[in-house]
């Protein structure tokens, strides 16, 4: 389906923006130095590679499937676009491209939006280029985060709208029953937009009919992408941490990531900032209402040992009174896997072990760490996947666009400073009149005069003309100066506006995609507003989008 709404995209380089490392732009240029820590280059030719490697990789897919049959209970219908690709994961040609993120309260930043749909949009185009193969795609929904602070609220319209809980333990078992009364506020903010009452019917449906977050994002998603084939794994499942166990087993036991990890750290920081340093153990105990470290300690004081074969080594839970002998939580991991929850440093193993994945799909800081963990991929034969950059856009609303014209601001010259900014269009609306380059000119060819004049009577005034060439040329510039605040004070009321315009669309000097929720722009445009980022984007071009909407 095609967008009915007229828009324009500008695709920019990633460097020329401004906001992504040195490691990301060489990685993207394909640095020499930097394939060391990776296995496949960002490219489509490197798809049929990262396939063979993938089917030297034990696999499990009936319990892929069963279980994803199982978290959805009942929100399928048979025949569904989701539930064919649920099904289709059994089968040795089907392969996924994988997005993963926390269930941010009501979806969160935008770039959410931007992973899905990268990863839909990468299987769509994968799928038409190797027909004989099933290219699915997956969003790993991180329900066992627990940074309630980075969660709980969403940015719109410039307000911070905050749901204020006392639950603990991972986001995505939090209750969702308190939820109305932040829904039905949502209502005043938006206003009388054209799709106001459908979208908070929405939020109603997915989180008010629904026990917890993880349960509501999923619904919210897959009213939203489903019909794409969007398939959504929550890795906080039993049956799925049981094949990942002895990998958690090794980690209690021997702290293999940790090695392998700081080893690849070592080269990698000769040239670049990491993004994560490894734990000793990179689990967490998970619990009802916990989710705290899990840390060794030899030995502990009030730990009794006198089960046979025992070692002196304790297991606690931090910030709470649980402590495991070895032989516990071992017993426990064996019992319990689901109890046990994956860092940054394991979650991308065990996403790895679980999907027959060949593309991972996330922004800068993902796609750095991942560079970290090469090591460990090997030392558990587990296949690496080519490492994409999401899409990243800027769009720019119609009366954001309006203004650009007005001030004479191009979708490029919108990543320029500020004050450059500001400065270029007062000397659009001044045209050269307080400019001195003629007279700049003019004073140069005088003091080269003077130079050649007096050099061959007296070399030692060399010196002193050039200082004096220097002291009379601050002072045009300085002269220039107060003439632009002149000029600046006379065009105050567009000056603000243009600050007004950054500010809108770069909150916080950052971009607007990690602060500005979806719902401003689906309350003007409703699922038209997907159909053009789908467009728009294309996971393999490696440009960042600026879409002007019309």
């Amino acid at each position: 389906m095609s967008s009915t709404l007229p828009y324009t995209v500008t695709p920019l380089d990633y460097s020329a923006t401004g906001y992504f490392t040195k490691l990301i732009t060489d990685y993207l240029k394909c640095d020499a130095w930097l394939k060391q820590f990776y296995a496949h280059e960002p490219t489509m030719l490197s798809v049929e590679e990262a396939i063979r490697t993938k089917r030297n990789q034990k696999l499990y897919r009936k319990e892929l499937a069963d279980a994803l049959l199982k978290q959805y209970d009942g929100l399928l219908k048979e025949g569904d676009a989701a539930h064919k690709n649920i099904l289709a994961l059994k089968k040795e040609n089907a392969f996924t491209v994988v997005t993963a993120h926390q269930p941010n309260l009501f979806l969160g930043p935008l770039y959410l939006i931007y992973k899905i749909t990268s990863a839909i949009k990468m299987a769509e185009l994968l799928n038409e280029k190797y027909p004989s193969e099933k290219f699915i795609p997956v969003y790993w929904m991180g329900s066992e985060d627990h940074d309630v602070d980075e969660l709980n609220h969403i940015s719109l319209f410039g307000k911070k709208i905050e749901w204020n809980l006392k639950q603990k333990g991972s986001f995505g078992n939090y209750n969702t029953e308190s939820l109305g009364g932040l829904i039905d506020g949502l209502k005043e903010v938006a206003g009388n937009s054209p799709h106001t009452d459908e979208l908070i019917q929405l939020l109603k449906t997915s989180y008010l009919e629904s026990k917890t977050i993880t349960e509501a994002t999923r619904k919210l998603l897959h009213h939203f992408f489903g019909k794409q084939g969007l398939v959504i794994v929550d890795g906080d499942d039993s049956a799925l941490k049981k094949i990942f166990q002895p990998m958690m087993q090794d980690e209690l036991l021997n702290s293999t990531s940790e090695k392998l990890v700081n080893a690849t750290i070592v080269k990698l920081e000769e040239n670049y900032p990491v993004q994560v340093k490894p734990r000793n153990i990179n689990l967490f105990y998970l619990k009802e209402n916990l989710r705290e470290r899990i840390v060794r300690e030899t030995p502990h004081p009030t730990l009794s040992l006198v089960e046979e074969g025992n070692t002196n080594t304790a297991y606690k839970v931090l910030n709470t009174d649980i402590v495991f002998s070895q032989q516990e939580i071992l017993r426990e991991l064996e019992n319990h896997p689901a109890r046990f929850s994956p860092n940054v440093v394991l979650r991308p193993l065990y996403q790895e072990m679980i999907l027959p994945n060949i593309a991972f799909i996330g922004g800068g800081a993902e796609v750095s760490y991942f560079m970290e963990f090469k090591n460990s991929f090997e030392h558990y034969k587990i296949a690496f996947p080519i490492l994409f950059l999401r899409n990243c856009a800027l769009v720019i609303d119609k009366s954001s666009a309006a203004r650009m014209n007005k001030f004479g601001i191009t979708e490029t010259s919108l990543f320029t400073d500020t004050e450059e900014l500001i400065k270029s269009f007062t000397l659009q609306q001044a045209g050269d009149s307080f400019q001195m380059n003629e007279e700049r000119s003019e004073l140069e060819k005088l003091f080269q005069q003077l130079k050649s004049k007096t050099s061959a009577l007296d070399k030692t005034l060399e010196n002193q003309i050039a200082a004096e060439q220097t002291r009379v040329m601050k002072f045009i510039q300085s002269l220039e100066e107060r003439l632009l605040k002149t000029e600046k004070k006379k065009h105050e009321d567009s000056i603000q506006q243009i600050r007004k315009l950054i500010e809108k669309l770069f909150p916080d000097n950052s971009l607007q995609e990690r602060h500005e929720s979806f719902i401003a722009f689906y309350l003007s445009h409703g699922d038209e507003f997907f159909t053009i980022i789908h467009e728009a984007f294309d996971p393999f071009e490696k440009k960042f989008s600026v879409i002007s909407l019309q």
